[in-house]
């Protein structure tokens, strides 16, 4: 059956929708509400409202473990995630008496095998839409790995056009990952752990809070050298993109070589350094760089990015640190809704470009 094409006359009306957001470290869900309009060559938004809602221990607990889990444990936890998203989405919305036409849901990734053409983000879109009455985008990813991609990142191609007047886009989430902006094709990738692999060690040595707040004490830390050469020849980052990361790589490949017996505010320090040489190994020479996402908050590590780097880093206001995927995944879900690509082969390395997610209708 041949899909049915939407009507919008976005240079006049926005389009408006829910941006769902649950990164790597499941700690919490990131909504927002945003509207989309296309004037001319290129889309406007505006951030209307949003709102984070941490995960209960329960919640977050089973996420965690979701791999070991057995099918029917899996099946129920899709669906106590599906409710938990619904729930606060209609907490949310008792804030905000404006017109929502649908919702975008990235889901919570929980395995990612785009070599094996697998990947999964747990949270139903069906149940979504049944409990909310509202049209839901989710299951963006499996389109494209089918077809042969990555199935991430996705957000590169919202970067190009909502954030093209930067040179490049960076997001320092549980895992680091770029849009370059500005070459002929659109590249995006992953290029490191971030957050994962700094607030592992930092729970891990059970000191209080579930972050290494600003990077202090990693700040007060010594770079353990043999550590640095190790992770720095890790066979990831010599691939060339297009690539990504998921848990279970950083469970095989990333845990083993951190897992010392090192002092915490050491394996910090060298992390941070890691994480940061990375980083500008794949930055452009030079031009602007908009950094968003938890990381943007860790002052140590924006310091030793800026200063291995000659590009300039912008961070941008709060609202944007915190809820760009939310308001990426919006648009992302808007342009399923229109029936636009929302998929760039080029980036994910796919056989063609898509039109992903699923659609459900209340």
């Amino acid at each position: 059956m041949r899909a049915t094409k939407v009507a919008f006359d976005l240079s006049r009306t926005p389009i408006t929708g829910i941006g769902l957001m649950c990164g790597t470290s499941h700690d919490a869900l990131d909504i927002a509400i945003v509207s989309f309009l296309r004037p001319n060559t290129h889309w406007d938004f505006n951030l209307l409202n949003s709102a984070s809602y941490q995960l209960p221990k329960e919640l977050k607990a089973s996420l965690a473990g979701a791999t070991e889990m057995s099918a029917l444990e899996y099946v129920q936890l899709d669906r106590n995630f599906a409710i938990f998203c619904a729930e606060s989405i209609d907490d949310f919305r008792s804030t905000y008496s404006g017109n929502i036409e649908f919702i975008a849901s990235h889901g919570a990734t929980i395995f990612h095998q785009p070599q094996n053409g697998l990947t999964t983000q747990i949270g139903s879109g069906a149940i979504i839409s049944a409990l909310t009455g509202f049209p839901v985008v989710s299951d963006f990813r499996a389109q494209d790995v089918t077809k042969g991609g990555q199935g991430a990142p996705l957000v590169p191609f919202a970067d190009k056009m909502l954030f093209s007047n930067y040179t490049a886009t960076l997001n320092l989430g549980g895992f680091a990952n770029l849009s370059v902006l500005n070459q002929p094709e659109l590249i995006g990738f992953d290029i490191s752990p971030c957050n994962k692999a700094l607030n592992h060690i930092y729970t891990s040595s059970q000191l209080e809070g579930e972050f290494d707040l600003n990077g202090n004490l990693a700040k007060t830390g010594m770079v353990l050298k043999p550590l640095l050469d190790s992770l720095n020849s890790i066979k990831f980052y010599k691939a060339k993109p297009p690539k990504s990361l998921g848990h279970e790589w950083f469970i095989s490949d990333f845990l083993p070589i951190i897992s010392t017996n090192n002092q915490t505010s050491d394996l910090l320090a060298t992390i941070t350094e890691h994480i940061a040489l990375q980083i500008v190994q794949n930055l452009p020479i030079e031009g602007s760089v908009l950094i968003t996402g938890g990381g943007a908050f860790n002052s140590f590590l924006l310091e030793r990015i800026q200063k291995l780097s000659n590009c300039t880093c912008v961070i941008p206001d709060p609202s944007i640190i915190d809820y760009k995927e939310a308001i990426e995944f919006a648009f992302l879900g808007a342009l399923r809704i229109i029936n636009q690509l929302n998929i760039d082969k080029t980036v994910t390395g796919a056989s063609s470009n898509s039109i992903a997610g699923a659609l459900y209708l209340p």
